[in-house]
């Protein structure tokens, strides 16, 4: 057999091939991570990220809630995961919301604002641990076995954000375009689940929330951070209550 090749075609099918591989790079991770495959970092990198987001509890139970909170500690992996909040205690919880502005203006002069189909949304469900993706076989079984919890505005309890008994109150949304989370939230501890439950309270950053079926396919992913949280019967020691509570008895 004879093959014959043009040795001039060498450098056009290695463009050729980099400038493919850097298309299906681009593509994949969304323009987030610019570059080529193998590093050679062509195109520029872009932060396509919506913003950042964060919850955060006294997780080491100290009576303040600062930056040891947010690092891993012995008390975040012990069973039962996540913050234990004893009933008829409130934990409070803090939201941390910071747009990404660069990608909401779309850049100048040509500004594109995405505020107003940006929205901060703080949601409450019960989990099983026994089930892959934490569902429950039937919303009967999920309400006796998960315990109850409610999320509060504030520490004396006049407005009521969320609820795991109300199928209607496990979602609130803050558009970016005429709102603002709060700074805190106070998590209660109304009612005991079993050791196989837990309540997962997740704060994200979406603008897919408020779009068309087009930005559900191809809009940026959402920014998302959560926290579990575990109700026993008496809360956990902690040395004391400042006047800003952290915890609080009633």
């Amino acid at each position: 057999m004879n093959l014959n090749f043009n040795k001039n075609l060498l450098p056009i099918c290695a463009v050729a091939s980099l400038l493919v591989i850097g298309a299906v790079d681009l593509f994949a991770f969304g323009g987030a991570y610019g570059g080529f495959a193998f590093g050679l970092g062509y195109f520029p990198q872009q932060d396509r990220t919506l913003g950042r987001v964060q919850i955060a509890a006294d997780s080491n139970y100290d009576g303040f809630l600062n930056s040891s909170d947010t690092e891993a500690s012995d008390n975040v992996k012990r069973n039962p995961p996540g913050l234990i909040v004893g009933t008829r205690e409130l934990a409070r919880v803090d939201l941390s919301v910071i747009h990404n502005t660069a990608l909401q203006t779309n850049g100048s002069p040509d500004l594109k604002f995405l505020y107003y189909k940006t929205a901060a949304i703080l949601d409450l469900r019960p989990v099983n641990l026994g089930h892959k993706r934490g569902r429950f076989p039937s919303y009967e079984e999920e309400q006796s076995r998960s315990g109850r919890v409610r999320v509060w505005l504030d520490t004396n309890r006049t407005t009521l954000l969320l609820d795991s008994a109300d199928p209607s109150k496990r979602r609130v949304e803050w558009p970016a375009a005429s709102s603002l989370p709060p700074k805190h939230v106070y998590v209660e501890g109304v009612s005991v689940g079993d050791s196989g439950t837990v309540m997962m309270l997740t704060l994200l950053l979406d603008n897919n929330n408020l779009s068309p079926v087009a930005d559900k396919l191809w809009g940026e992913k959402a920014a998302w951070d959560a926290m579990m949280f575990s109700v026993w019967p008496s809360p956990k020691t902690k040395p004391f209550i400042d006047k800003s509570p952290v915890w609080k008895r009633f």
